[in-house]
């Protein structure tokens, strides 16, 4: 059996998508152990300050937050103000029949199909799969090194799990 890395670079150079049903056979620690990994990497977060920084650009967030700001103001137009109104539960019903009227669901659909989609081919996957890659190349080296004391039980049995996942990548 080859080495969890050389498994992984010829699944990489072949280029093919891993389908659901591979993913499903992945085991949840190691999956838990790659997000971890990309979570300490800060990559998360980098791609949502990138996704968050070009949201408000968008013609999908300029006219959602346009529709929800009229259907608020048409709104409030059809309330008088007093000092007695109960504005938590104003606030409230606005929220709740915005919530009903379905604008939301379909705005941040159209604003992920303008902001998130575009970038995750070109960019997020491959940050992503470098990640993945330099995760399982220090699994690989450690494995190298031969059983020490020094490795945590954990350790040992996330090397043994990716050796035995690569076969179904």
């Amino acid at each position: 059996r080859p080495p969890p890395v050389l498994a992984w670079r010829r699944w990489r150079r072949s280029r093919r998508p891993c389908s659901p049903s591979r993913r499903a056979l992945l085991p949840p620690s190691l999956v838990s152990m790659i997000v971890n990994h990309l979570k300490s990497q800060g990559l998360f977060d980098q791609f949502r300050r990138d996704c968050l920084a070009d949201v408000d650009t968008k013609p999908a967030y300029q006219n959602l937050r346009q529709r929800v700001d009229n259907f608020v103001s048409n709104h409030l137009a059809t309330h008088t103000w007093s000092p007695h109104l109960n504005k938590n539960q104003l606030r409230n019903s606005i929220r709740q029949q915005v919530l009903k009227s379905g604008m939301l669901e379909s705005g941040i659909d159209r604003i992920i199909s303008q902001v998130v989609d575009p970038k995750i081919n070109h960019t997020f996957r491959p940050q992503v799969e470098k990640a993945v890659h330099e995760f399982l190349a220090t699994l690989n080296h450690k494995e190298e090194a031969g059983p020490s004391t020094a490795l945590s039980e954990e350790k040992t049995d996330a090397s043994i799990t990716v050796q035995g996942i690569l076969r179904f990548l």
